[in-house]
């Protein structure tokens, strides 16, 4: 198993993590949000934490989990070489971006680049489109999936953020399993598949997603539409309750287990003690 972890860059760095949360500085900006992994002490003082810019409370009751103190003109931006994200206070904790990521966005963009023609990669449950558009600057043809019409509004603002409106970009908002089958009827193939689906969830139209239901089911019929010999396949998992292996096993279902790799991504905080582990993966390639 591999473990990977985001050292601090120029617009984002973990300060500090424990007794449930963690504090990290997006750009100008510093957030104090809930996180379950983070079990251990803080090690930064009291004070360092009450000055964030905001604080997001979890409560008992998720309807009163909201964040508190404000000081953040929303939205602002987040710059990553030739990527940039406006970031959001959503009101489940999140901002539009997953730092960890970066990592996985450098794994399949060095693929890119190395690929003699320009890969068409789907991209599904793409959210605010951070992979989408590191693809494309690679060099890809992206076909971009969501259920949630929101996160495609934001990632096409992205997009324009980044100056990639030219780029070969497909937005699609969509059921994945639907598209995926439909894509498969059409004939339609892909080079690459990127996904990161939730650990569970409900698309706008209040159908369930249940990760070891429907990515099981997901990826058998992603093999209809792969092409026999992929460039790539990367999935993605918040459901840290399930091993790495379990990924790559799944994975292993379509593709060749001795090509697939897998581990976690963490956060290094800027101490360069701890790392917080955040999600799960397995690669092909």
């Amino acid at each position: 198993m591999n473990i990977f972890s985001l050292k601090p860059i120029k617009d984002y760095e973990l300060l500090d993590s424990g007794q449930g949360y963690k504090l990290e500085r997006f750009g100008a900006y510093t957030l104090s949000r809930p996180d379950p992994n983070a079990i251990w002490r803080q090690k930064l003082p009291k004070d360092t934490w009450l000055s964030a810019d905001a604080f997001f409370h979890a409560d008992a009751k998720a309807a009163a989990s909201r964040w508190h103190h404000k000081k953040i003109m929303s939205p602002w931006q987040f710059n990553y070489k030739d990527i940039t994200l406006q970031l959001k206070l959503s009101p489940f904790k999140h901002t539009g971006l997953f730092p960890e990521q970066i990592q996985n966005w450098e794994w399949f963009s060095d693929i890119i680049k190395k690929s003699p023609t320009q890969p068409k990669v789907l991209n599904l449950f793409g959210y605010t489109g951070g992979a989408t558009l590191a693809a494309v600057v690679a060099g890809a043809q992206v076909t971009h999936v969501d259920a949630s019409k929101p996160s495609i509004t934001w990632a096409r603002e992205n997009q324009k953020l980044s100056g990639l409106e030219e780029k070969p970009i497909r937005w699609i908002i969509d059921d994945a399993l639907a598209f995926v089958e439909r894509e498969a009827r059409r004939g339609n193939t892909y080079d690459a598949i990127i996904m990161d689906p939730p650990s569970f969830g409900r698309d706008p139209k209040g159908k369930v997603f249940k990760f070891e239901k429907d990515v099981p089911l997901l990826l058998s019929t992603l093999q209809k539409i792969l092409d026999p010999d992929p460039l790539f396949v990367l999935i993605n998992s918040y459901a840290m309750g399930y091993s790495p292996t379990v990924i790559k096993n799944i994975l292993g279902d379509i593709l060749p287990l001795e090509r697939i790799t897998c581990g976690e991504l963490h956060i290094t905080e800027t101490s360069g003690g701890r790392s917080l582990p955040c999600s799960v993966f397995a690669r092909y390639e």
